[in-house]
Formats: structure tokens, C-alpha cells, sequence
């Protein structure tokens, strides 16, 4: 086997597996509440702590992945977020539950960061798009799992939550895997052109990124953090929550994969246009303040996903247009930097939630993901074609450079 595809397969293991851990929480909230005596903004807070470590260990493991290669940081990562998460499970008190939730999210960060680079790097030119989008797909499955492991834990999820919890050491199960099968990418590294690049070069993608990943990580927490708590107020059972969670994940993997490929022949700003006016549309059906329109939450939930779908793309306009020796370090900030936003606005979410209740929560949420996805669309719409960029050129350039001294 080709050691494109041993690298896509670990690489979208480990995003299953940290998605897997990131959002188990959501579907406990109601038993941390009432076995730590927290609320719910609490409770917000500890999902969001996962989020606000990935931007740390984005910024610390994306340098480390440009020194060190991907391959081991990746290892590192997921060795680390699945032993916090059993860390998690058997915590006997909030400070260890919140120190370790916070420790897990920055491996969580430095899973993603080298992950995806890894991938991309290894994977041949004609296919790296749809090669981002099958890794990408693993925020889904991940996610579906979830609802799987919730359905089966269900009928006695108040004494066994913990060994719900548990179940988010699984993904050392990769690392083997990992370690046996990918080669080193150590070589790729090149620290005498990394030390050269003027990273202001990469300030507009950089900022654009930020903006793009912060308005999606934001808009799909808002819904998805507390969707599990508050769809029993507008007449779901827990038990359809639990399917609907598994089917919605299942259509957002399989739109990553799509639009990943997608990208290979519309332009990425159309793509990000056209799923971001998806997401704002049907986002209002997926969390319905308005009672008449309660029935259509399932479908508009699952639609709302097809429209994140798109969200691949912006790492993939990132990482052509800069340079492999900052890679890691470039597409690590921005992408978890959109992460610590999402967490941010889900602690926001939280604290409004306990002050109103959850009536008036809906119709917040659903102003807060209008807000996210608008911001969405008019920076997609920005975005120059690859050959026009400033940065590409940039990324030319150095690349022109070094190789002319390397042929002396």
C-alpha cells in the first residue's frame, strides 16, 4: 500500500478520534450538572476548555511540526488527548475534570495541526483535495460515533457516564498503526528556508483563514454544543437526538469528502459561498424558535451540515498557498485560533442560556449562526484565484530561491 493512503488513514483516525473525544460531553451535560453541583454555564465552559487548549497546542505543536515532521507530532497528539480523555473520566473533583479537559484540547490542537499536513504532503497533486476532504470527513464520523456510543450507553447513562467518558481512549489504537506504517517526513523539513521566510508574506491568507474558521467553528458549536440539551425542549427524545446525531455527522463527513473533490474543478470561493448560504438558510430550521416549525429541526439539522460541508476548504486554500517549511505553524494558529473562537461563543451561549432559559436561547442561537456564516460568505467572496495571490507568488519565490542555491 502506497504511503499516501497509510498517512490518510492514520491522519483521519486521529480526527475521528479527537472530534470523538471533543464532543462527548455534549450529550452528558445534564449528568455533570448533577454529579459536580455546576450549571450550565459550567458545563459550557468545560466543552469550550477543549476548543481554547487546541489554539495553545496549535501554536506550540504547528512550530514543532515544522521542526520535527508530522508524522511523530501527530503520534504525540493522539497519544495525548486519549489518555486525558480517561484522565476525564475517572476525575474526582471540577479542578482535575477542567485541568484535564484543557490538557486534552491542546494535544487535541497538535493531532489536527500535523494530521492534516501530514496528508497533505504525502498525498500526489491530482487528489490532494479530495484527500483533505476524506481527512476532514473524520470530524463527522467522529462525531456519528459519538451518537452511536450515547444510544448504547443511554439506558443507563446516569451511573455509567464515566465509562461513557472512558470510551475516548480508543484512539491510542492508531498510533501503532501510525508508527509502523507511515515513513518519516523529518526531510520535508528544511530549517535553513523556514529561517528565510518573511512570514508578514502570509498575512492576508493568514487573516482570512482566521476569519473563515473562526465563523464556522462558531456558527457549528452554537448548534451543536447544545443541541443534545435543548432538542427535548422542542419535543425530540433523547433517543431520536442520538440517531439524529449519527445520521447529521454522517452527511457532514460525507460532504467534506465532497467538496473536497468539488474543489478540484469549481473555484473554492464559489464553494465557500454556496455552503455557507446552505448553513444560513437551514440553521433557522435546526434550532426553531418558533414552535409551528418544531418538525422540520431533524431535516433542517442535516441540511445545516451539508452546508458546513464546505469547511475543508479553507485549510486547503491555506496550506497551497504556503510555503511546507511554515506550514504546520501557519494552518495550526488559524485553524484552532477559529476553534478558541467557537469555544468562546459557546461559554457566551452558556451563560445566556442560564440567564434566559432555553426559549430564548434558540432564537440567539440561530442570530449568533446567521452572524458567523454572513461573515463566511463575504470573506469567501474575497478571496483571490490561486496565481493572483500575493502569498502564492510569495510561496514561488522562496521555493525559486532555494532551489537555485541547492543547484549550484
Amino acid at each position: 500500500m502506497k504511503s499516501y493512503v497509510h498517512a490518510t488513514l492514520s491522519s483521519t483516525g486521529s480526527w475521528m478520534g479527537n472530534i470523538y473525544d471533543l464532543t462527548l460531553l455534549t450529550y452528558i451535560y445534564t449528568e455533570l450538572e448533577k454529579f459536580f453541583h455546576i450549571n450550565l454555564l459550567m458545563v459550557s465552559l468545560l466543552f469550550a476548555l477543549g476548543l481554547i487548549g487546541r489554539f495553545f497546542g496549535g501554536v506550540f505543536f504547528g512550530s514543532m511540526n515544522d521542526k520535527m515532521g508530522s508524522k511523530i507530532v501527530m503520534v504525540i497528539g493522539t497519544s495525548g488527548y486519549a489518555i486525558f480523555s480517561g484522565v476525564m473520566a475517572f476525575s474526582p473533583n471540577v479542578f482535575m475534570l477542567f485541568s484535564a479537559r484543557f490538557i486534552q484540547g491542546i494535544f487535541m490542537g497538535g493531532e489536527w495541526t500535523a494530521g492534516t499536513v501530514l496528508s497533505y504532503e504525502f498525498a500526489p497533486d491530482n487528489v490532494k483535495g479530495t484527500i483533505v476532504g476524506v481527512v476532514q470527513s473524520g470530524y463527522g464520523i467522529g462525531y456519528a460515533l459519538t451518537g452511536v456510543a450515547y444510544l448504547l450507553f443511554l439506558p443507563t447513562m446516569i451511573v455509567n457516564w464515566r465509562y461513557f467518558i472512558l470510551t475516548g481512549i480508543t484512539p491510542l489504537l492508531i498510533v501503532p498503526y501510525a508508527m509502523m506504517k507511515i515513513p518519516s517526513d523529518k526531510h520535508k523539513r528544511d530549517n535553513n528556508v523556514r529561517d528565510k521566510i518573511n512570514l508578514k508574506k502570509y498575512k492576508i491568507p493568514f487573516f482570512k483563514s482566521v476569519i473563515l474558521m473562526s465563523g464556522y467553528f462558531a456558527a457549528y458549536f452554537s448548534i451543536f454544543s447544545f443541541y443534545p440539551t435543548i432538542a427535548p425542549s422542542f419535543g425530540i427524545s433523547p433517543s431520536i437526538v442520538g440517531f439524529t446525531m449519527i445520521v447529521s455527522n454522517i452527511v457532514l463527513a460525507i460532504s467534506f469528502i465532497v467538496f473536497g473533490r468539488l474543489s478540484l474543478f469549481i473555484r473554492k470561493k464559489y464553494l465557500i459561498m454556496a455552503g455557507s448560504t446552505i448553513s444560513i438558510i437551514f440553521a433557522w430550521f435546526a434550532i426553531p424558535f418558533i414552535r409551528g416549525v418544531s418538525f422540520l429541526s431533524i431535516p433542517g439539522l442535516i441540511f445545516f451540515t451539508v452546508g458546513i460541508g464546505s469547511m475543508p476548504i479553507v485549510p486547503l486554500l491555506l496550506m497551497e498557498r504556503v510555503n511546507g517549511a511554515v506550514r504546520g505553524t501557519i494552518s495550526g494558529i488559524s485553524y484552532n485560533f477559529g476553534a478558541l473562537f467557537g469555544g468562546i461563543i459557546s461559554i457566551l451561549l452558556g451563560f445566556i442560556g442560564d440567564i434566559t432559559g432555553y426559549h430564548s436561547l434558540l432564537i440567539i442561537i440561530d442570530i449568533t449562526t446567521l452572524l458567523c456564516m454572513v461573515s463566511v460568505m463575504i470573506t469567501g467572496m474575497s478571496i483571490k484565484r490561486l496565481k493572483e495571490s500575493a502569498s502564492y507568488r510569495a510561496f514561488n519565490n522562496t521555493q525559486l530561491i532555494y532551489n537555485a542555491k541547492n543547484n549550484k
